[in-house]
């Protein structure tokens, strides 16, 4: 069968592919470490992550964000990014701050206070070299990532549809211009992807795209090994489009769909994460389901139109044996995904990228049910001939195509909150290795509510400048929170007329939170307040004063 060879030809393709790291770089360790003073000024800084980095900057700035020390070139060892300095640094408080690039093109940055022979001083130097760990370029990259996969897809599902199904010449044609259309869209949005990705990278300005160093940015990323398959894959998918008409064409569409998913395995967080062998495979599968359906419903829909109902009803029904097969590759590779990704059901409640697939999920849900509709009401009415079913499925069909839409967009917004995976990776490394800031002490307490739950805290440093938060939150009878549906921290300085400042907690796993709070840039006595959503409209709330040196 045709459908047999897409699979073939894509697990050829696939194997083919080079192995691609342990995606989503999280930083395990860094020397020195954060809050740490030095009696002598080091002669080289180092950060240490859980995979192999590309470095986009590394500096030590003074507190006046100047950059100091004379660096040498950095030097990659393995994991380990080592900056040598050339000039010793003065007594003083010190920033280190990294940008770097993950597997998967995320960029990943963040700053590192110290000081050299005497006490830390006051954290403004950390706020204003934070400030530049956040890209104008972000949503471009969204968007260009959403244009991508819709194009790439509808693409490669043309193709396929038109491989496994006979239809009018006039649907023929319909869809080969479509095809072609998406395809060369696609082309040019893979070679967009590396400039737009190269500027987030780099924190560039407006103007970036007309600059060699942002290009030159993006093709040392995993966009440029994407593009080198996903270009020549358009390219091969608009000329055997082009020829649907002539002459049957079925190895080059075979092929340049299968080229085209493949090249979306080598970038994202999802292909390029741990087991590599089996996440790759999964977001193969999870695309190819996607673009046979998100490709069969624009002929489908011209097919209804320009077929008697009874042949149109046949047609629907060939379709659907190909969609069942594609609704659970959808589902069996969605679910795999999920589980490696989010690790955690609470995950899907208590993080933004949980948040993120349950959107995705609600919007394929309605599909389904769309499709279902169609095959057992709509479909049955077409083989018998009656009156307005042609119509009627042309209707839904539509809404279909519209829902998938959103869909794709569902997906792409999955590419930008960090994975759960991710995070937990984090909050072992600073739990296990007492790495970054842990070894400098910190604030823990156990409170209690007025309705006999209570929350364990720990917040690492306890220091003027970045803190990290942990929190555990028990039942009246001492069993720990496991799917909590949200948590939120309050923070507050009185003195400085600081209040009500929110920061949104992420689950990790095993009922403990985190939340990265980055105003607590003033020493003083602040009010922490920990705010435990028990359900959406059970809040249990705990408060306590905090000394920030």
């Amino acid at each position: 069968m045709a459908i047999a060879r897409y699979v073939a030809t894509l697990v050829l393709v696939v194997g083919t592919l080079p192995s691609v790291a342990t995606a989503h770089a999280v930083l395990m360790d860094s020397a020195p470490k954060s809050r740490e003073q030095l009696e002598v000024a080091p002669k080289e800084v180092s950060v240490t992550f859980n995979e192999s980095v590309g470095p986009v900057f590394f500096r030590v700035l003074d507190q006046g964000g100047r950059e100091v020390g004379a660096p040498v070139e950095i030097q990659l060892e393995g994991p380990k990014m080592v900056m040598p300095l050339g000039e010793s640094l003065s007594n003083g408080t010190y920033v280190m701050t990294y940008r770097v690039i993950s597997a998967d093109t995320h960029p990943v940055g963040a700053t590192i206070v110290f000081s050299v022979g005497e006490p830390i001083a006051d954290s403004g130097a950390l706020a204003a070299a934070q400030a530049q760990t956040t890209s104008p370029w972000t949503w471009a990259v969204a968007v260009n990532r959403w244009v991508l996969y819709a194009a790439m897809l509808t693409a490669a599902g043309s193709a396929l549809f038109l491989t496994l199904f006979s239809v009018p010449a006039t649907v023929v044609t319909a869809t080969a211009v479509l095809g072609r259309g998406a395809a060369v869209a696609a082309a040019v949005t893979y070679v967009i992807a590396i400039g737009v990705g190269g500027a987030e990278m780099d924190l560039a300005g407006a103007g970036a795209l007309f600059e060699g160093a942002t290009w030159s940015r993006g093709l040392t990323s995993t966009l440029m090994p994407s593009a080198v398959i996903g270009v020549p894959a358009m390219l091969l998918l608009w000329w055997a489009l082009g020829r649907t008409r002539e002459a049957p064409a079925a190895g080059a569409l075979t092929v340049g769909a299968a080229a085209a998913i493949a090249s979306f395995l080598l970038t994202g967080h999802a292909a390029t994460a741990a087991p590599v062998w089996l996440m790759a495979t999964m977001v193969g599968v999870h695309l190819l389901a996607t673009a046979f359906w998100l490709g069969a419903l624009f002929p489908l829909q011209r097919a209804a139109g320009a077929l008697p109902a009874v042949e149109a009803g046949a047609l629907m029904t060939r379709f659907s044996t190909y969609g069942v097969l594609a609704v659970i590759g959808t589902l069996v590779s969605g679910i795999v995904i999920a589980l490696v990704q989010v690790q955690s059901p609470a995950n899907l409640v208590g993080t933004d990228y949980g948040q993120s697939l349950i959107r995705k999920l609600v919007i394929v849900a309605t599909v389904i049910g769309i499709a279902l509709y169609n095959k057992f009401g709509l479909t049955p009415a077409l083989e018998r001939g009656d009156a307005g079913s042609n119509a009627k499925i042309r209707r839904s069909i539509r809404i279909e195509y519209l829902l998938y839409v959103l869909v794709v967009g569902a997906a792409m917004s999955l590419t930008l909150p960090t994975p759960p995976r991710a995070t937990a990776a984090q909050a072992a490394a600073l739990d296990g290795a007492g790495a970054m800031s842990m070894a400098s002490g910190g604030f823990k307490t156990t409170l209690q509510s007025a309705e006999d739950y209570s929350v364990e805290i720990d917040l690492s440093p306890a220091r003027s400048g970045a803190n990290m938060l942990m929190a555990t939150v028990r039942d009246p009878s001492g069993t720990v929170l496991t799917e909590m549906a949200a948590l939120e921290v309050v923070i507050a300085l009185e003195a400085a007329g600081i209040s009500d400042v929110r920061v949104k907690g992420e689950l990790v796993g095993n009922g403990m939170w985190h939340a990265k709070i980055q105003e607590m840039l003033i020493p003083g006595e602040w009010t922490l307040g920990v705010e435990a959503y028990v359900t959406d409209f059970d809040k249990i709330s705990f408060s306590t004063p905090v000394t920030i040196r």
